[in-house]
């Protein structure tokens, strides 16, 4: 029975860390595609330049917080997911249009990554319960 509780804390971590990494790497190569394939041309090569950074600061974020994860995952869950909206109100704040309109833009997007990372934040506690769970039996 214990090995049966290890074994899903351990499959419950790995899919909460699998959700951060999987919505930064999508942001990632998404902004990817945007700024190099659809824009490209019409984007000055210094602009493309420093959104390129951008995106991969954010998703040296996204990286960190899947470390982190490791050992606080309900925190890493949580830190990404304020971290993605934070980006997102950022963002929607600077392209000029209303912050409403800047966040209906790519809102299946942002629901979509949302959701997964709540998802990662319901495997993270339920790994964190198995975990004092274990911890009792064994502690």
């Amino acid at each position: 029975m214990n090995d049966d509780k290890q074994l899903e804390m351990t499959k419950e971590l790995r899919r909460a860390r699998s959700w951060i990494l999987g919505v930064g790497i999508v942001m990632f190569v998404v902004d990817m595609v945007m700024i190099h394939a659809v824009y490209g041309d019409r984007l000055p090569a210094e602009y493309k330049t420093r959104i390129t950074t951008y995106s991969a600061v954010v998703f040296a974020y996204f990286i960190g917080m899947w470390l982190l994860a490791r050992s606080r995952p309900v925190l890493a869950c949580v830190l990404a997911l304020c971290g993605f909206w934070i980006l997102q109100i950022y963002v929607a704040s600077q392209n000029g249009a209303s912050l409403a309109e800047g966040l209906l833009q790519g809102i299946v997007l942002k629901v979509l990554f949302t959701l997964a990372l709540l998802r990662g934040i319901k495997s993270a506690n339920r790994a964190e319960q198995l975990k004092k769970e274990l911890d009792q039996v064994f502690g």
